[in-house]
């Protein structure tokens, strides 16, 4: 995969997530603390500041019962 492309997909996913989070009517400071992250880390990544760690996808795609992989699927 291209970097660019990489890139998007990452994109993609954090979207997924922020979207997710809304849905289910939890804040960012009730998702990071169910997640187990900083609210200011999560605010980073829902806003594409920065890119997160495969730890941080996974804690926070648990707490939002959600499968990683196939949002990573479905960002391709």
């Amino acid at each position: 995969m291209k970097p660019d492309k990489e890139r998007k997909t990452v994109e993609r996913v954090c979207k997924a997530l922020a979207e997710a989070r809304v849905e289910q009517g939890l804040s960012q400071q009730r998702l990071a603390e169910m997640a187990g992250i900083s609210r200011t880390g999560l605010r980073h990544i829902e806003s594409l500041e920065t890119s997160p760690t495969l730890h941080s996808l996974l804690r926070l795609a648990k707490a939002l019962r959600l499968d990683l992989v196939s949002l990573i699927d479905q960002a391709r």
